[in-house]
């Protein structure tokens, strides 16, 4: 194995590992308070624009450029890692395409936006497409809206998912990581209530769209900007900003065939799988139709993204009630009905929106709207606080291989398969309905059958974990039966301890008869008290005993095993030569 020293992201051998806990835990929470309320604000932008100005039917389309778009931002991060930089530098050079995204789309490419989009050549195409495929064609024609989508997707995959856990991960002990990623949690989702007020707040006190996505811009670079000093802070708290890297065999990546062979060889994996994809393809379903329901009610962009806003806030504080409650849960309802929480919020509230969307009803269209709403949040919530915890408890019953290769297959196809597979469906029925208005009834049905199996797949889940642990308590019952039952026999003793005993006997006999004689004056066929080798008293009007025989009797505690131990078999009682009296 190579041995690459370097500058930049690696394990940091500084003094920041040996630093109070508390001044671990204030500058990665600052970062990722930041990096959230930016994400909050980012999300709930683009998905106000691209949905009034384009529709949601382009959310299909736009959800399956997201990995190709994320493939090739991570190849541009390969390259920057590869120059071996300073963090802070790293943190510069792999942000700063996202805030040059960010601030031309605020500054030239919206206010241009009638000019750049090509909508006379799009218009002339569209009677000669599929009306299936107008979705498309609208990602095509509002190009920039489409292009501020993508890339404001992809600042909680590079920003969050890498950057910030990276750092996170490399600058906390395992230990230490059990205090501070729950309280990083909610920082969090303080985050989201903060970004939905300021939202909210921005979008009540400016008419103008455009001057109300410059200050929500403006805030994204300024909190990016306190992201990277906080940075700078950590890399100079580090006294030595080079690390060792080794470099040698890179771990075999799992591929598709390894993936699903893990799947029919495991019931717990392919039930861990079929509960991600369940949730995955369910919510984007269900986020698809609801998300168009939004634009009928709320056709501005700003009323779409103070709704959004209500949301976020709505979901923050759910989640931090959750978080704080789902430890009660675990603890005194257990494991399944933890589990069972978020497919049944998802049938219940998300049944309850179709059922409303579906009955063709004006005044039910405000009924639609806010059980989504509902749905969002909850969905969402119980997700993070109960889902995903119950999914990683089931991974503890595993082997150290089958844990390993199972997340592997679960991250490989049921992530994929989850984020990509609501896509695919819709994309297919609005190739034949063309819209997901008229879609709906369908949508509805997938969605119902989707849950159904998030039910069966937590309820086979449930039942595998339940039989791993009786078979594992069976085992540990029968191997304690074995030991038990493999104990040697005690070992008599030899002639010297023998004669100790004999000697011992004759001086009990003599001192009882001397006593007997003393106090009733008769010839020693009363009453004697007999005292064993081990010295306990044994008063008996029956014959004396054999040695062997008193010493077991006269030992309460030895009597006690051996009445428990002879409970097991007969053959026990005749290996040791216990009589069936002590043990009756």
């Amino acid at each position: 194995m190579q041995v690459q020293a370097s500058r930049g992201i690696g394990v940091f051998t500084g003094n920041f590992v040996h630093l109070p806990l508390w001044q671990k835990l204030a500058p990665l929470a600052l970062i990722f308070f930041c990096a959230t309320f930016n994400h909050t604000l980012l999300v709930n932008m683009k998905d106000a624009i691209v949905v009034t100005s384009s529709g949601a039917e382009t959310l299909p389309f736009l959800a399956s450029f997201q990995l190709p778009a994320s493939l090739a931002f991570f190849v541009i991060y390969g390259r920057i890692i590869d120059l071996h930089l300073p963090r802070s530098l790293t943190f510069a050079l792999v942000v700063a395409p996202l805030l040059a995204a960010y601030a031309g789309f605020a500054l030239f490419l919206y206010p241009a936006a009638d000019m750049l989009h090509p909508h006379g050549f799009t218009a002339a195409l569209a009677p000669m497409l599929p009306v299936g495929l107008h979705g498309l064609l609208k990602v095509a024609e509002n190009w920039t809206y489409s292009l501020f989508f993508l890339m404001a997707e992809l600042w909680g995959a590079v920003v969050i998912s890498v950057l910030f856990w990276t750092l996170a991960n490399e600058v906390c002990t395992v230990k230490e990581a059990k205090t501070i990623y729950p309280l990083m949690g909610i920082a969090a989702n303080v985050a989201l209530v903060a970004a939905g007020n300021f939202m909210k707040l921005v979008s009540a006190s400016l008419a103008s769209e455009l001057t109300c996505l410059r200050v929500l811009m403006a805030t994204v670079l300024v909190l990016t900007a306190v992201i990277f000093g906080t940075e700078v802070w950590v890399e100079r708290r580090i006294a030595v900003d080079s690390y060792i890297e080794p470099v040698g065999q890179k771990k075999k990546k799992a591929t598709l065939s390894d993936a699903l062979a893990v799947l029919r060889s495991s019931p717990m994996i392919f039930a861990l799988c079929l509960m991600v994809i369940s949730y995955g393809v369910g919510h984007r379903l269900f986020e698809f139709a609801w998300k168009g329901q939004l634009r009928l009610q709320y056709p501005s962009a700003l009323a779409y993204q103070g709704v959004l806003a209500d949301v976020s806030i709505a979901t923050g504080y759910v989640t931090i009630a959750l978080m704080v409650g789902g430890r009660l849960v675990f603890q005194h309802l257990g494991w399944a009905v933890a589990a069972f929480i978020t497919p049944a919020v998802l049938m219940l509230f998300g049944g309850a929106f179709f059922a409303f969307s579906l009955s063709g009803s004006a005044s039910t269209a405000s009924w639609a709207v806010f059980a989504g709403a509902i749905t969002q949040v909850c969905a969402r919530s119980s997700k993070f606080s109960l889902f995903d915890p119950a999914k990683e408890m089931a991974y503890i019953q595993m082997s150290r291989k089958e844990k390993s290769k199972g997340k592997a297959a679960v991250d490989l196809i049921g992530s994929q398969i989850g984020k990509s597979g609501a896509s695919w469906v819709t994309q297919a029925l609005l190739l034949f309905y063309g819209s997901i208005s008229a879609a709906m009834p369908v949508i509805a049905g997938i969605f119902g059958c989707v849950v159904t199996s998030f039910f069966f797949a937590v309820n086979g889940l449930r039942k595998e974990m339940l039989a791993n642990e009786n078979s594992k308590m069976a085992d540990s019952a029968e191997d304690k039966l074995v030991s038990s039952e493999k104990k040697p026999p005690a070992q008599k003793p030899g002639p010297a301890g023998e004669s100790h005993v004999k000697a011992q006997q004759q001086h009990v006999e003599q001192h009882a008869e001397q006593h007997a004689a003393s106090t009733n004056g008769m010839d020693g066929q009363s009453e004697a008290g007999e005292v064993g080798v081990n010295g306990y008293n044994v008063l008996e009007s029956a014959p004396r005993r054999q040695p062997a025989d008193v010493s077991v009797q006269a030992a309460p505690a030895r009597l006690k095993s051996i009445r428990r131990r002879a409970l097991f078999g007969s053959s026990w009682r005749r290996r040791h030569d216990v009589p069936i009296s002590l043990v009756q």
